[in-house]
C-alpha cells in the first residue's frame, strides 16, 4: 500500500481510486488463488477439487471483474475522492 499513493500521484489518479483498484484486485484474487490457506482449507473440508471450483467460479469472476473495471471508470471520470 505505500506504493499505490505516490504511483497514483505519478499517473493522474486520485489515491481514492487507486486504493479501490488495490481493494479489488486483492478481494478478487483472495477466491482464486490456490495460495490462500483458509481457502484451501476450506475447500478441503468441503470435498471440492480446485479445478472444480475454479470453473465453477470463473463466470462470476468475470463479471465481477468486468463490474470492477466500470465501477473504476466512473471514479476516475468523475475524479473521486
Amino acid at each position: 500500500m505505500p506504493i499505490m499513493a505516490p504511483l497514483a500521484d505519478i499517473v493522474g489518479i486520485t489515491r481514492q481510486t487507486a486504493i479501490l483498484a488495490f481493494q479489488f484486485g486483492d478481494g478478487f484474487s483472495n477466491i482464486v488463488f490456490p495460495t490462500s490457506g483458509y481457502f484451501m482449507a476450506t475447500l478441503a473440508i468441503s470435498r471440492i477439487a480446485w479445478n472444480k471450483w475454479l470453473r465453477f467460479i470463473l463466470p462470476l469472476f468475470c463479471l465481477w471483474m468486468g463490474a470492477a473495471m466500470i465501477f473504476l471508470m466512473f471514479a476516475n471520470a468523475v475524479g473521486w475522492s
